[in-house]
């Protein structure tokens, strides 16, 4: 997961963000990723969500995929039972 673990270079547009959260997801799936390296990738979702720009088309799209990010986060913390 390179991509998830590196800086933004520039700005995002809300279809890239959506596909850096497919990436995030199948990067929560991996267990060859540490925890740490997934909540790192959590936290660049995050930032890249806050630098989107909301009249861009595609923001509210954006928007689902943060939400759906944050579900799946949740999902695999230490002691969750789902």
């Amino acid at each position: 997961m390179p991509l998830l673990l590196k800086p933004l270079e520039n700005t995002l547009t809300p279809n890239a963000f959506v596909s850096e959260v497919a990436q995030f997801q199948e990067a929560l799936a991996d267990p060859g990723m540490g925890h740490d390296d997934k909540a790192r990738a959590y936290a660049l979702i995050v930032k890249h969500a806050a630098s989107l720009d909301p009249h861009d088309p595609g923001f509210e799209r954006a928007g689902v995929a943060l939400k759906e990010a944050l579900c799946a986060w949740l999902c695999v913390q230490p002691g969750n039972r789902h």
